[in-house]
């Protein structure tokens, strides 16, 4: 029980800075790197030679450090805090980024982007991701959906970054994001905070020994751990192997178009640069768009219905970029593909933090990005591969959308796993919608910031 004081505790809720930090490292990675690399694949062609493939590789290889880390980046997050990793994280982005502008063969292209792909691991979608869904429960959805807007608004950019390129060349802009992550990455690194209960306060605004002073709200309290899934326990379940391959093909997705829709655009449709560029900008916009509606339903609806959609309009959307006619289709397929991103992608990790809980939630998505990473890696290869092979992209945006149809079975049938036996206890049914009540906040544990 927890004892109510009669002094009102004057600190601010501190899970909002926590949105706003991971929101702001998902943007630079996003703007300066993952959504601007269909634009240095073009230059790069042009000026050193390399092919699509070879360059899809070294985004490949930088989605297979993030899998591979994965479960050895969960257990530090648990020990040493997401502030320390992500800082260290930051350094080795602007590290690579600025490596990457001196290279002049493959040789050191990938070494760059090894030293650049462990930043991006331990700086991105994991850190933020565990740091955001332990400050929030019944409003998780939408906590990650608004972080998940920095990647959105991150496409709005990948036209500069474009101009950039044309205008000063490709190594000067590599060196001036490589500036760019450490100035405004450390800041942001400070807004991360890993427990609640470290501050004395608990999820979605509660303070330890306070009710909940919100117009008709209950008073919230740490719940027993024993709800919670430990590593083990969650390798165990359906569902934990079941969101990982839903998950994984529609990294599939988002990745190959990542990469390969600009050169699509420019080199097999006949666009200029920064007009191909500038479909990246609206598929980010719509998908800012999705994520505003997105979280919102996700904290009210059955996640898994909204996820089996938006994966089906995934599919429709890239066909329509395959074989639509004329600048029309590729707005088209940027509104559709765009809302479902928005909608879909900050579901997967609270989708995982409702079936699996918070106390061990960096251990139990860090081994999931070893399932789901596998999408990540085999996207840009693939499309890729298949472009250079038959001269465009079409057959390859078909086989993708084939595949993100037949995903959405995925996510259909994870449903949510029993709550944990232990000392003879009898399993339970546990639905996401209990494992989200308001009364459920992560166990408190000793880790630093």
């Amino acid at each position: 029980m927890v004892v109510v004081s009669s002094v009102s505790p004057r600190r601010r809720f501190l899970g909002w800075d926590t949105v706003v930090g991971g929101a702001g490292l998902q943007f630079l990675q996003s703007a300066l790197f993952f959504q601007s690399f269909g634009v240095f694949v073009v230059v790069w062609a042009d000026d050193l030679g390399w092919s699509r493939g070879a360059t899809a590789g070294g985004y490949a290889l930088v989605s297979l450090l993030g899998g591979l880390l994965g479960p050895v980046q969960g257990y530090l997050l648990e020990r040493v805090g997401v502030r320390r990793v992500i800082l260290v994280g930051v350094v080795l982005q602007s590290a690579g980024l600025w490596l990457l502008s001196h290279v002049t063969g493959l040789g050191g292209f990938f070494a760059a982007l090894v030293v650049a792909g462990l930043g991006f691991a331990a700086a991105g979608y994991l850190s933020t991701t565990t740091a955001v869904v332990a400050w929030f429960v019944r409003r998780r959805s939408t906590a990650l959906s608004l972080m998940a807007i920095g990647i959105s608004l991150a496409g709005l950019v990948v036209p500069l970054v474009a101009s950039a390129v044309v205008e000063f060349g490709w190594r000067e802009t590599l060196r001036l994001a490589a500036a760019l992550v450490v100035l405004a990455g450390v800041p942001l690194a400070v807004l991360m905070r890993r427990s609640p209960a470290e501050y004395g306060q608990l999820p979605d605004g509660g303070y330890v020994g306070f009710p909940d002073r919100r117009p008709g709200g209950v008073e919230l309290r740490p719940h027993d751990p024993a709800a919670d899934h430990t590593l083990r326990e969650a390798l165990r379940t359906r569902a934990f192997w079941l969101l990982g391959v839903g998950h994984g093909v529609a990294l599939l997705v988002m990745s190959g178009v990542s990469v390969h829709l600009v050169p699509h655009l420019h080199d097999g449709v006949g666009y200029p640069l920064q007009l191909a560029a500038s479909a990246v900008a609206l598929v980010t916009i719509t998908s800012a768009a999705g994520q505003l509606v997105g979280g919102p339903l996700g904290d009210r609806f059955d996640k898994r219905a909204i996820a089996v959609a938006a994966m089906l309009t995934h599919a429709a959307a890239v066909l329509v970029l395959a074989w639509g006619p004329g600048w029309f289709a590729v707005v088209l397929f940027a509104l559709a593909h765009g809302v479902a991103w928005g909608v879909r992608g900050p579901l997967m990790g609270s989708l995982r933090a409702d079936y699996f809980g918070a106390s061990h939630f960096g251990s139990i998505m860090g081994a999931s990005m070893l399932v789901f990473m596998v999408g990540q890696l085999v996207g840009p290869v693939l499309l890729g591969g298949l472009a250079d092979l038959l001269g465009d992209y079409r057959l390859g945006f078909s086989v993708l959308a084939g595949l993100a149809a037949v995903a959405s079975l995925a996510f259909w049938f994870a449903t949510p796993p029993p709550r944990p036996q232990r000392n003879g206890e009898s399993a339970a049914p546990q639905a996401p919608e209990a494992a989200s009540s308001a009364t459920r906040a992560p166990a408190p544990d000793d880790s630093t910031e």
